[in-house]
């Protein structure tokens, strides 16, 4: 047996098939290989998964550990005392190989008495190939410690190699089990320094996957732990390669320590303790003098200095990602600036229209940015889509208003990471919408629901009270209102209708639209024509998590319409939570989409069964099963579910 390819693997279904595939087209005769995977216990069937591949291909293997061990170390010795090979090869189980890979580079190291042969890797983003690693005028006849100086410093230490076995097997060279990061360098160094012919061939050994995935890895989570071994890696790779006159603070600790600042960044769990901010300080001062001699990026640049500075505050605030959130009225997105602000550095361009800003503060501001949150999907996404730069997120988030604009066909889809929807039908619409925009770019972030700090009435008024929270423009259906109040007042004359929101008088604009005008003519008509002047009470704005208790309210209404072209009907309508919250009934003529927000027994098909529903039901307390079991549904929409969210979208 010539070659053993070992793939470690973890809850890997949906990644695996490129692998297989490359695996399946290798030029070199299926006789003379092997391919063992290793699973680390996977919990999503990816263990079965390769069995059932592997009982297809005589020359495959698959074996499980007894219990996971949360790194890929452990899995890939465990594969290379399994491997009966001559030569071994590590792959992910997410990367390609190239077809003829075995074929060339076991050839060379044969011709070579090549105890290791590197080649170089073809970097894929999901747009482009790039490649990775590739040397140019390597000295096949140089000594060997100018072969690990060129290859530690003009490579990264993924192991695109072809390993004789027994140099890992007589040396005990082994993956480092004890580590979650660096233990690619540290076995890299120490199988190079027990290689006595080292090689190089220029040619590409495989496909290295960074797509974008809809869920980070674990393993690109950084802090306490990850740097506390990073750290710990540092120091034995310097300590080893001191044997062999080698000085890795100055070959290649910049390296390192520009992939850990980064990390902290945008990866940062934000668990480092003073202490912990302290023995990295230690560090970077002890080597500081080789460390200096580089040059770094500014914003690592930055972090350095307050590391040799010891100010953990300044530390911490310049480890924070830059978010910049773009747009005008910010009122769905400012509520949670605080909260945000634990992980991000946040400025603000608040727009002055859909279409209009300030030009110069933007570009500054697209300067200073890591990240930037556009919040609708309107010029302000056109714009900043235009000028993204590379190392740059941008996501958008979009509502309902936008699907009635045509921004969203002017967007530049390839320079935006990914545009949010609200719920369930408004990501198919927008899709529908706009099919310019790619549906792998399209994530659901419900709207927040602040279902805190809402004071409860228990007045027994409370059931003759109905609310309706908005009931501008006319799609929100207030002349239904008017019509359920008639009906309701034909059983008992005590229902009331309570109106909170701005009224088409408060709206200049609304003077503009005939439509809307003549339905508010027909509203008022219908008032007067009804004797309901006493029974409706117009509220105005109020701060609604006192005012539904104030005004014993016991249902509040959603009554929009259900319209069937664009933009639609609600994304999500707040004020059912809002009545929800604050111990209320709330009541949803049905509109598309509620299905896929709301509970089903909220939701209604008429306005009749909506009335029958309010007559048959008793005073609520306030302490009900029903009320309880629906303020336990609303909190699946509420902050830290979209903050988690939030942060997920940038991290992956």
């Amino acid at each position: 047996m010539d070659i053993s390819i070992i793939i470690p693997s973890f809850n890997a279904l949906g990644k695996l098939e490129r692998c297989l595939t490359s695996l399946r087209n290798q030029t070199m005769d299926a006789s003379q290989y092997e391919v063992i995977f290793v699973d680390d216990c996977s919990t999503d069937g990816t263990f079965n998964y390769l069995q059932e591949q592997a009982a297809q291909e005589p020359n495959w293997r698959v074996l499980q550990l007894e219990q996971n061990s949360g790194s890929p170390s452990k899995p890939r010795n465990e594969g290379t005392a399994a491997a009966r090979g001559e030569y071994v090869f590590f792959l992910d189980c997410d990367d390609e190989i190239i077809a003829d890979t075995l074929e060339i580079h076991h050839a060379h190291a044969k011709a070579t008495d090549a105890c290791i042969v590197r080649g170089y890797l073809i970097a894929d983003d999901g747009q482009h190939h790039r490649e990775m690693n590739r040397l140019v005028n390597w000295q096949s006849g140089a000594l060997k410690k100018a072969k690990i100086e060129t290859l530690l410093s003009r490579q990264s230490t993924t192991v695109s190699s072809l390993i004789k076995r027994t140099i890992l097997t007589d040396n005990g060279v082994v993956w480092p089990e004890d580590i979650r990061v660096g233990e690619d360098s540290l076995f890299l160094v120490n199988l190079l320094c027990h290689c006595e012919v080292i090689e190089y061939l220029d040619h590409p050994t495989f496909i290295y996957n960074k797509r974008a995935s809809f869920r980070a890895s674990s393993t690109q989570e950084y802090g306490q732990r990850e740097l506390s071994n990073h750290l710990h890696v540092w120091r034995r790779l310097i300590s080893t390669l001191q044997e062999l006159d080698i000085d890795y603070a100055t070959l290649r600790l910049r390296i390192g320590l520009q992939t850990s600042i980064n990390s902290l960044i945008h990866h940062g769990k934000n668990d480092l303790t003073h202490q912990d901010f302290l023995t990295f300080s230690d560090f970077i001062t002890e080597f500081w003098t080789a460390i200096s001699k580089h040059k770094f990026a500014p914003r690592v640049s930055a972090i350095l200095q307050t590391l040799l500075s010891r100010d953990f505050q300044a530390f911490q605030e310049e480890c924070k990602p830059r978010l910049l959130i773009a747009g005008h009225d910010l009122k769905f997105i400012l509520p949670h600036v605080d909260i945000l602000k634990i992980r991000y550095s946040i400025k603000i361009d608040e727009w002055t229209g859909h279409d209009m800003h300030d030009p110069q503060k933007s570009e500054k501001l697209l300067e200073w940015a890591d990240y930037i949150w556009c919040e609708w999907l309107l010029g302000n996404a056109v714009w900043y889509s235009k000028r993204k730069k590379s190392h740059q997120k941008l996501v958008v988030r979009m509502h309902r208003f936008e699907l009635g604009r045509d921004f969203g066909e002017k967007v530049n889809v390839e320079n935006v990471d990914a545009f949010v929807a609200v719920s369930v039908l408004f990501f198919e619409r927008l899709l529908e919408r706009f099919p310019n925009l790619k549906r792998e770019k399209v994530r659901l972030i419900h709207n927040v629901v602040d279902a805190g700090n809402y004071q409860l009435s228990k007045s027994s008024e409370r059931i003759f009270n109905i609310a309706m929270i908005g009931i501008v423009p006319s799609r929100k259906g207030f002349l239904d209102a008017l019509k359920l109040i008639k009906m309701l007042k034909e059983k008992d004359e005590r229902y009331k209708l309570k109106v909170f929101g701005k009224s088409p008088s408060d709206l200049p604009w609304l003077s503009k639209h005939e439509d809307e005008m003549s339905y508010y003519s027909e509203c008022t008509a219908f008032i007067s024509e009804n004797n309901l002047d006493k029974s409706i009470e117009f509220l105005g704005h109020v701060n609604i998590k006192e005012a539904l208790a104030l005004h014993n309210v016991g249902y509040v209404l959603s009554l929009s319409h259900d319209e069937r072209g664009f933009p639609g009907p609600e994304s999500f309508h707040l004020a059912i939570t809002d009545g929800i919250a604050a111990g209320a009934d709330s009541l949803i003529k049905y509109w598309s989409g509620a299905e896929y927000i709301h509970e089903k027994n909220r939701i209604f098909n008429s306005i009749e069964h909506i009335r029958d529903h309010i007559i048959n039901t008793k005073n609520r307390d306030g302490n009900d099963m029903e009320l309880k079991k629906s303020q336990e549904f609303v909190k699946r929409y509420d902050e830290g579910v979209f903050v988690n969210a939030f942060n997920e979208l940038f991290r992956n």
